[in-house]
């Protein structure tokens, strides 16, 4: 088809454009897009992290309520409520509005991946109390990602309107916890928190969870799976 006009403005326009193309309605559901493949597309030029999953993170109970009360930061349009987004990783100290450092830590014996929040200057642990156990990363693994279909595309602009060529695609199937967790230790993994707050409405000021996940380079993406075929 050659270049096609972007459905839709800024980052999302790629993946919701080849959605389109292939009849594949929008959602949210947590299962696989397209004939049991889950499908992601990306700018050939970019080489910003991939999305691997989204998932709230399994314990305490409302841990994102708990995060962005204990941990977030004011609005600085409305200073009664908060938000709370930063990156961190597993091998190294992230930095938080100079008060806190977030690490991704492991219990390995109790077989839970935890946030750990540091003192921002000493790096002394203050809490590791949210996190995800082991069994529910493996299930997402394998219920989401277990067979992934990634398109490539070029792109242009013509007339102010950003236009795709889908011109190559990736097959990859079969992701372990092994590896997920053998990538999180090698730093090759980012974790996001993006959490909010609802400005109005009856939710006012209950927390808002904007994607929260996993993320990687898309060049380190086949090391997460065992099988991988080029599609030209």
């Amino acid at each position: 088809m050659g270049f096609v006009p972007s459905r839709r403005r800024h980052d999302t326009g790629i993946g919701k454009t080849f959605e389109d193309y292939v009849g594949i309605l929008e959602n949210n559901l947590d299962m696989p897009d397209l004939a049991g493949f889950e499908v992601k597309s990306h700018r050939e030029i970019s080489q910003s992290y991939v999305t691997l999953f989204t998932k709230k993170p399994d314990f305490p109970k409302k841990a994102n309520a708990y995060l962005n009360m204990n941990y977030g930061s004011p609005y600085d349009d409305n200073p009664q409520i908060n938000n709370l987004h930063t990156s961190m990783f597993a091998t190294r100290f992230n930095s938080y509005k100079n008060k806190y450092s977030f690490r991704l830590t492991h219990d390995t014996s109790a077989r839970l991946l935890k946030i750990g929040i540091y003192d921002y200057v000493n790096k002394t642990l203050l809490d590791d109390s949210v996190g995800y156990s082991y069994d529910t990363i493996e299930s997402v693994l394998n219920r989401k990602i277990k067979n992934l279909f990634y398109v490539g595309a070029d792109r242009e602009y013509c007339d102010g309107v950003e236009r795709f060529h889908f011109n190559r695609a990736v097959i990859y199937l079969e992701p372990s916890l092994e590896r997920f967790l053998d990538l999180v230790d090698r730093g090759m993994i980012m974790y996001d928190i993006r959490i909010g707050s609802y400005k109005s409405g009856r939710n006012y000021g209950k927390p808002h969870d904007h994607g929260s996940g996993f993320r990687i380079l898309e060049s380190n993406l086949h090391l997460l799976f065992s099988y991988k075929e080029e599609i030209h």
